[in-house]
């Protein structure tokens, strides 16, 4: 009898846990799909409008980090998460390294060939020469890190540039709700990194929507025949 209510309890927790972690790449998926407008007009108007490249890099880094490391953890619904939010990402780091201005064209693609040499040697080499424990933990200190820096890159830029077109509200939303699903994931799967990642992205969300909105600090401005909102 004890047995059986065990084995329930399990099998409602592994059910639950299914349900987060598809929640998460639902939410993960519309929140790298929501800069797709700027991007159009960007690849239409061939121009990156001098936007900086550097937040869609860390996002691919961040993914392409968090899958190997899931990968190595055998966290399948996590791997598959990461895989579609970097395979969006890089077709944006695609057009910006295509419409940057020609000096930086250069600069983007040894940073690119950089880049795909720390992976393989992060991802490849590196463990391989660990202890499977210690090749978890070695991989899941990089992907954190990579991906604490890509929040605070993304709040930084709202503080800075004081303008959100480029960190809508929707977005900063979507990042709160699957940093909250993938928070509950990384609890539910007694993942340490998970959880410590998906909280600073909650947290992170959080303060984006508090900056831009709650008080109306968001005000809408002209420049260049076009509405964008800033932060006053």
């Amino acid at each position: 009898m004890e047995n059986g209510i065990v084995l329930t309890i399990i099998d409602m927790e592994n059910k639950v846990q299914t349900a987060v972690g598809i929640a998460g790449i639902v939410s993960g998926v519309f929140l790298y799909l929501t800069p797709m407008k700027i991007v159009i007009r960007i690849a239409e108007e061939r121009s990156s409008e001098k936007l900086s490249v550097t937040p869609y890099f860390l996002a691919y880094l961040n993914c392409v980090f968090y899958m190997g490391y899931t990968a190595w953890s055998s966290n399948w619904l996590a791997v598959i998460a990461n895989a579609l939010d970097a395979l969006i990402v890089f077709h944006y780091v695609m057009i910006f390294m295509f419409l940057s201005p020609i000096n930086l064209i250069a600069y983007t693609r040894v940073g690119a060939l950089l880049v795909v040499f720390v992976v393989l040697v992060t991802f490849i080499f590196v463990p391989f020469s660990m202890h499977e424990h210690l090749g978890v933990l070695f991989n899941g200190l990089v992907a954190t890190a990579f991906s604490i820096a890509l929040y605070i890159t993304s709040l930084f830029l709202v503080i800075q540039r004081k303008e959100v077109e480029f960190m809508s509200f929707y977005t900063s939303i979507l990042m709160l709700l699957n940093g909250a699903f993938w928070f509950v994931f990384g609890l539910l799967r007694q993942d340490f990194f998970i959880v410590l990642l998906n909280g600073v992205g909650c947290g992170v969300g959080a303060a984006q929507i508090y900056l831009m909105y709650p008080n109306n600090k968001g005000k809408i401005v002209k420049k260049g025949g076009e509405n964008k909102t800033k932060i006053a």
